[in-house]
């Protein structure tokens, strides 16, 4: 009897899944969690599963807090929009798309939420520049303060400072791209996806940004000089 209403329950209809919630995926390897692709993971967070979304939360927080730290230059503000931009990850997960680049949907999200709060207070939606990775190491602070600790070279000291404080010089716009692109090492096709911006006025302005920048460098140097 047992087995004639099993095999009953396994011929009726599927249920249809519930509306507003991602169909499970059946298709995911059988891997270890550590060793899957960011968008692999992403689809495992949508079945629910909070380690997958643990292990990205690893992967991209310093990431997440060091493009925030450029942005606004507040490490309060910073630490708190840095748990703001997971939360709402988490809590969207149904809308990403795989095998949309779980990277860019991620900095999408961040920004999004840097320049909300930016226009809260009122302030450019790319301030201050804080952090710097110079050599693959993460530093942060005053220009002055970074530039001592980066290096014991004055003369190296003195060209960190210039660079951090012409940088924090130049239009928002010039500014955006270059922290995207030279800092995060974006592609043209992520900072387009993730501005909205096309492609050739993003190449525009890092030309634009980068001759500016190099401009206001040399000019800090002549300044310099001059005292």
């Amino acid at each position: 009897m047992q087995q004639k209403r099993a095999d009953k329950a396994s011929t009726g209809p599927a249920k249809p899944p519930k509306p507003g919630k991602v169909e499970e995926v059946t298709d995911l390897q059988p891997v270890a969690l550590g060793k899957s692709s960011d968008e692999e993971l992403m689809r495992r967070t949508q079945n629910g599963d909070k380690a997958a979304f643990s292990i990205l939360y690893d992967r991209y927080s310093s990431a997440v807090l060091s493009y925030l730290y450029r942005m606004l230059g507040n490490v309060e503000d910073v630490e708190s929009i840095g748990q703001e931009v997971f939360l709402r990850a988490f809590r969207f997960a149904p809308t990403y798309r795989f095998p949309q680049k779980f990277s860019t949907w991620l900095f999408t999200i961040t920004r999004n939420l840097a320049i909300n709060h930016s226009r809260r207070r009122k302030r450019s939606p790319v301030r201050n520049i804080t952090e710097l990775n110079l050599e693959g190491v993460d530093i942060s602070g005053d220009p002055y303060q970074v530039a001592s600790r980066a290096t014991d070279d004055l003369e190296k000291q003195e060209e960190i400072a210039r660079v951090l404080k012409a940088l924090d010089d130049l239009p928002t716009d010039q500014k955006e791209v270059i922290v995207l692109g030279v800092f995060q090492d974006m592609s043209y096709a992520q900072m387009e996806e993730i501005t909205g911006t096309k492609a050739v006025t993003l190449r525009s302005r890092m030309f634009h940004g980068l001759k500016k920048l190099a401009s206001l460098i040399g000019r800090g140097g002549e300044n310099e000089k001059g005292k």
